[in-house]
């Protein structure tokens, strides 16, 4: 299920990125003033790389990434890293030690692989929705209005559209 989630907003992540002009990947946003659509792209992408190629030695830590400019200049290279990712998510559940830097030290907390799929999934989520905003004055995009928004969110929309009938 959380592999299916996370496939499902990266695809739409896909989808959005095969309409998206160049231009208005790699330059700033004027919504989002200091950095641009394809700078929140990348970082969305690093993470889950992080932790599908840190998931091998258990210790997955999300300071420690490429931050590779491709990514965020590049449609068709930040395109191949999707597909990338979608096809690697079905990894077996294990315990994964999270690391990350407190200042000049490393705090560890213990998590699983499914906790990090839960993660990555809300933080692509939450970057989708500042992706979404960037996007307003962009009117030849088409998004699905799923774009950006928590799957528990969608689901307490239908219910309430349920129980109104």
């Amino acid at each position: 299920m959380l592999v299916s989630l996370n496939s499902e907003v990266l695809g739409e992540l896909s989808d959005f990125l095969a309409q998206l002009k160049s231009e208005d990947f790699a330059d700033c946003s004027p919504v989002l003033r200091t950095s641009s659509i394809g700078q929140h792209v990348r970082h969305i992408l690093e993470l889950y790389d992080c932790m599908l190629s840190q998931y091998e030695s258990g210790i997955v830590c999300y300071d420690d990434r490429k931050r590779d400019k491709r990514l965020e200049t590049d449609v068709a290279f930040a395109l191949a890293k999707v597909k990338e990712i979608q096809s690697n998510l079905k990894l077996e559940d294990k315990e994964i030690i999270l690391k990350m830097a407190v200042g000049t030290d490393f705090e560890t907390i213990r998590s699983s692989y499914n906790r990090e799929l839960c993660y990555n999934l809300e933080h692509c989520i939450h970057h989708q929705a500042l992706i979404k905003i960037a996007c307003n004055q962009l009117d030849y995009l088409s998004l699905p209005s799923s774009f950006g928004v928590a799957k528990s969110t969608i689901d307490y929309v239908k219910s309430l559209a349920s129980s109104a009938n």
